[in-house]
């Protein structure tokens, strides 16, 4: 019973013993496609003396020759021709699953929707998405342009990830991150005095016709308490909610505009010109997300990218 018992006891090494580890597979696979120690080391990185040895052992363990040598490389044998037959598809779907894993980590299987305010989509937005087509080449995007009153809605039901904006949000469940500053600036009708000015000082505007945005908005907000520090009073002619609207009307002569420089980057037309202020008050562009969800690895790079777009924007003349 006992010479049984032992028999049976290497016969379970023996087993374990043959079975070949997920890297001997690949050594094995690969110098059969190579047909060479040589070839493989280069694919593989490996030395190959390292490779020497790893086919030795894989011999050894399971008992059999795989490989002759003759003048023009490595001649497998019928059993190894037989193994190679049964590892092939393991191992091409391995790498498959090792390329899938690496676009998750890029960002490249799912749809990364990313929504910004008005301002910010004229031309920051568009161009910071581009750029991050380019750095990740198979990243799905979707841009939506929002209402401020709709940040929080479209964050806190996961309808997008992230919402680029000037504007704010108390939120408990909304993150914001900082990612840089614009300054506020005067979009003027070429045919307006104040055109011919290289900046605009504060005194400059006052009585003016103006174009205000509704109030108590980002924009209103800034553009108030500036006119409030300066003790300024002006001619409201038209009430606008978006930036792309504001210029509009500037563009048919209904009074000037302040607003943050990301506006003016977008599309002007031939009517307007683009002034800066003297001790111009600055806008906080900001990246809020859901607290409660995930950071993907594409609104990382794009916070990235937008904090040295905004750094690196042109200085009005």
């Amino acid at each position: 019973m006992k010479d049984i018992n032992e028999q049976s006891d290497n016969s379970a090494s023996d087993t374990h013993e043959s079975l070949l580890s997920l890297r001997q597979m690949e050594v094995f696979h690969t110098v059969m496609q190579t047909r060479s120690i040589t070839g493989a080391s280069k694919v593989l990185h490996v030395s190959q003396p390292v490779l020497s040895r790893t086919i030795r052992r894989i011999e050894d363990q399971l008992g059999i020759a795989l490989f002759a040598r003759d003048r023009n490389g490595l001649v497998p044998t019928s059993e190894a021709l037989q193994i190679f037959a049964e590892l092939d598809p393991l191992i091409r779907q391995l790498t498959s699953v090792g390329t899938q894993i690496g676009r998750i980590a890029r960002g490249e299987t799912a749809v990364f929707r990313v929504g910004s305010t008005a301002s910010v989509a004229r031309a920051l937005i568009p161009q910071s998405l581009r750029t991050l087509s380019v750095e990740v080449p198979g990243i799905e995007l979707f841009f939506d342009v929002l209402p401020v009153n709709q940040i929080e809605d479209y964050l806190i039901t996961g309808r997008g990830e992230a919402v680029v904006t000037i504007a704010s949000s108390e939120h408990p469940l909304i993150a914001s991150e900082h990612v840089g500053k614009v300054d506020l600036v005067a979009v003027i009708h070429k045919d307006h005095a104040l055109a011919q000015r290289s900046i605009i000082r504060a005194h400059d505007l006052a009585n003016c016709d103006f174009i205000a945005f509704s109030t108590g908005g980002a924009h209103q907000t800034v553009v108030d308490r500036f006119l409030n520090s300066e003790k300024l009073s002006v001619n409201t002619r038209a009430v606008a909610r978006y930036a792309d609207t504001a210029l509009a009307l500037a563009s048919e002569a209904m009074g000037i505009i302040l607003v943050d420089y990301l506006s003016t980057l977008g599309p002007l037309g031939n009517n307007l010109v683009v002034r800066p202020i003297e001790n111009a008050p600055q806008f906080s562009i900001s990246v809020l997300w859901n607290r409660r969800r995930p950071h993907s690895a594409n609104l990382r790079k794009l916070k990235e990218i937008l904090a040295r777009k905004l750094e690196g924007l042109p200085a009005l003349a």
